[in-house]
């Protein structure tokens, strides 16, 4: 039964249920402005009430209260809206991320202006063109080479810049994308064991039954930061503790993390990040097939089944040449014209050995290397893989190939491969074109299953590697392609022509070299050079195209006159449609190429605009319901001060009337 001191109990519940009401007030009031601080609140509840007996109720007992109860400290928190907050994050982030790269991409193109690619390729074009019309001109000689220096020049320095901020495995500056990727992984890694240190935080602290709430606040900004370098799938277990996965990859569990890795191949390929040491093949047979995961967002596991490698073309004579040393007219070749991948070449069969026929096709770039073998044979080899790059020979006015007798060593062949109800044909062994963001490894035949989960499918750490190996290199390769194309025109042209010293079968630019037989055009522009005996010898610039001075002769001779004609050739290349399949000039392909940057930068930027407009929706919905109102949290104060003031008075007034009972009643 209640005793004398009853009513003392009950003020005593009051103090203490309004001071912890007010303390949580004033803790809602110090956090209004700290990130990701969550309202909360005091959920107060009546204490079980004294049952009250009497002789005279028998049936129905009455009840007297005994003051307040606080249950629990709650928070204002909505995990629908949280999840939805961190996805969108991680889209944000990606999509941030990429338009600040491709907005750096477009000012290193500076198109349009002045001092650019188009630029300079027209002022090459018109010194060409200018020569043309007065060939013996020493001073418009001397244009022609500062021009060319010039597009040389400014090829390398753009070049250069993308490839400095696009960064490599092995040399990364500040500031570029691997360096960025570096970092970035660095926090991630760190962010995971946090969250990791904060989930056997909350686990002790919660074991007694109690609410740790500011440490869930931290656990969520954790988790939206993270979640703004790479994407994040989570989920609580029946204890409350947070497991976060990125894609394939699980980043937390529990109260231990798993870090990301960056791993490179052979120090050529780029670095990719995985939740693997070594660099991942994806693969259970990988000497069949393996695969580079770079930018993709699909996850998916394809049975890959090989049918044919791809394989280059390679060709030798039937007769052995000895002594190498003599002309090739020694063994019955006639001078004239002949032909290879297209290109037509002219012989002079009387003063060419055999080594020299080797050289003159091994520095002509038409896609294959040529050389004489310990037997004395001419070696042919495609510098490609594929059907498509198959040499191709045939005789002119000479006899060339009639008496070489080439035979086939290598077929050239596809690589022919499916997956599912889909079957490809590749030229080249590494594809990138099966699946999006993924490079297929064609290795062998036969069958391999290929586990194409990436790690990354959001955050900033997306945004990095989907411009690193997408719009910056695409853009890369077609520069690259671009200066190749004018290098390897320019020659072909210049070959056939003469100098003021009546040479000719001379190059213009330093011939290219295939160092890559899946990407030919690699590193053309950082080998783009013009020929020693360019600088050297103006005269020997082959503007003039000669003439056949007999109707029966096989091979132009040289007139001692710089009539021009060679040099308008190559002017007119300018105009030739040597891209997209005889579709596109230099021009247009240029133009194609700055454009697709220009699409791909404005489509982030849109999509940045979309995300930020959707994020800040989401974010004042949560503010709704768990952000601070400090005019709400001062009402609450008063409210909390007046109650906890009242139940002051209530043990004031039992006091005195204890003490009433006590010492006046004596």
């Amino acid at each position: 039964m209640a005793g004398t001191f009853f009513g003392l109990q009950i003020g005593r519940s009051g103090i203490y249920t309004q001071r912890k009401a007010m303390e949580v007030t004033s803790h809602n009031i110090a956090n209004a402005n700290t990130e990701g601080y969550t309202r909360q609140r005091a959920v107060v509840s009546s204490a079980n009430p004294y049952m009250l007996t009497s002789l005279h109720t028998p049936v129905a007992t009455a009840q007297v209260g005994t003051g307040a109860l606080v249950d629990q400290i709650q928070q204002f928190r909505d995990e629908f809206i949280d999840a939805k907050i961190t996805k969108e994050t991680s889209t944000l982030e990606w999509k941030t991320a990429a338009d600040d790269l491709m907005k750096q991409v477009e000012a290193i193109v500076n198109e349009p202006g002045t001092a650019t690619i188009r630029d300079q390729l027209d002022k090459y074009w018109a010194a060409w063109q200018d020569l043309a019309n007065d060939a013996s001109n020493s001073s418009l000689r001397q244009n022609l080479v500062e021009e060319t220096e010039s597009l040389v020049g400014i090829f390398k320095d753009i070049d250069g810049q993308l490839r400095r901020l696009q960064g490599s495995p092995t040399w990364c500056s500040q500031g570029s994308i691997e360096n960025q990727i570096q970092d970035t992984v660095k926090e991630i890694n760190s962010l995971a064991k946090n969250i990791a240190d904060l989930n056997e935080q909350i686990g002790r602290s919660e074991s007694a039954g109690n609410v740790a709430n500011d440490l869930r606040d931290q656990r969520q900004l954790a988790l939206e930061e993270l979640a703004g370098l790479i994407n994040v799938d989570s989920f609580y277990n029946q204890k409350g503790e947070l497991t976060v996965n990125c894609g394939s990859h699980t980043l937390v569990q529990h109260i231990a993390s798993n870090d990301l890795y960056i791993s490179t191949k052979d120090g050529e390929n780029f670095s990719t990040v995985s939740g693997s040491v070594n660099y991942p093949e994806f693969s259970d047979n990988a000497d069949v097939a393996s695969a580079v995961l770079t930018h993709t967002t699909d996850q998916r596991n394809i049975t890959l089944t090989v049918s044919n490698v791809a394989q280059a073309h390679s060709q030798y004579s039937f007769l052995t040449f000895h002594p190498l040393t003599g002309p090739l007219s020694d063994f019955g070749i006639t001078s004239g014209s002949f032909n290879v991948n297209g290109r037509e070449f002219f012989l002079d069969a009387e003063n060419t050995t055999m080594r020299e026929l080797a050289g003159m096709l091994d520095s002509a770039n038409i896609n294959l290397n040529a050389d004489i073998n310990e037997s004395g044979q001419l070696v042919l080899d495609a510098a490609q893989t594929g059907t498509d790059y198959a040499i191709k020979t045939a005789d002119g006015t000479s006899n060339l190939f009639t008496v070489l007798n080439l035979q086939t060593n290598k077929e050239a062949q596809d690589a022919r491969f499916s997956f599912g109800d889909q079957e490809f044909v590749s030229a080249k062994n590494d594809v990138s074109g099966a699946i999006d963001g993924v490079t297929l490894l064609i290795k062998a035949t036969g069958v391999a299953n290929l586990d194409l989960r990436p790690a990354v499918t959001g955050g900033k750490l997306k945004g990095l590697l989907e411009v690193r190996d997408g719009s910056l290199q695409t853009i890369i390769n077609d520069l690259n392609k671009l200066a190749y194309t004018v290098a390897v025109e320019t020659n072909q042209v210049h070959r056939t022509g003469f100098g003021l010293d009546g040479q000719t079968g001379l190059n213009y630019f330093k011939p290219l070299e295939y160092l890559d037989s899946d990407n030919p055009y690699k590193n053309a522009i950082e080998n783009l050079d013009l020929e020693d005996h360019i600088r050297n010898n103006l005269n020997t610039i082959a503007a003039s195209g000669g003439t056949l001075e007999n109707p029966d002769d096989r091979l132009r001779t040289f007139n001692g006159m710089g009539d021009g004609s060679n040099a308008i050739k190559i002017a007119q290349l300018k105009q030739t449609n040597f891209f997209n399949d005889g579709k596109s000039s230099f021009n247009d392909f240029y133009n194609e190429a700055v454009t697709r940057v220009a699409s791909k930068s404005k489509r982030y930027e849109s999509e940045v605009s979309y995300s930020t407009s959707l994020l800040s929706q989401l974010d004042a919905k949560r503010a709704e319901l768990s952000g601070v109102s400090l005019d709400e949290e001062l009402a609450n104060l008063i409210k909390y001060q007046h109650a906890y003031n009242a139940a002051a008075k209530v043990i004031t007034t039992v006091d005195e009337m204890l003490d009433k009972i006590i010492n006046g009643m004596i």
